[in-house]
């Protein structure tokens, strides 16, 4: 039992990539989340939620193309 328990820890203390929350931000409003939004979900949603083009991987919006600097022109 005891040999149980500190496998449990040790797999803790590494994490779990199956259930670590993967942090997003929402690019258009879906169920209850608005543009800009930032949450935890499971890796498996997430992924599915990136590949939908409503949300990116990370904390921070993509940079609108009116806030980028024009490019140069020859």
């Amino acid at each position: 039992m005891a040999e149980q328990t500190k496998k449990d820890e040790t797999a803790k203390d590494q994490g779990d990539s199956q259930t670590d929350p993967v942090v997003i931000t929402f690019t258009k409003p879906w169920s209850r989340y608005s543009r800009g939004d930032v949450a935890g979900f499971s890796a498996k949603e997430a992924e599915r939620l990136i590949k939908g083009k409503v949300a990116v991987k990370g904390t921070k919006l993509p940079a609108a193309k009116a806030d980028q600097e024009p490019e140069p022109k020859a």
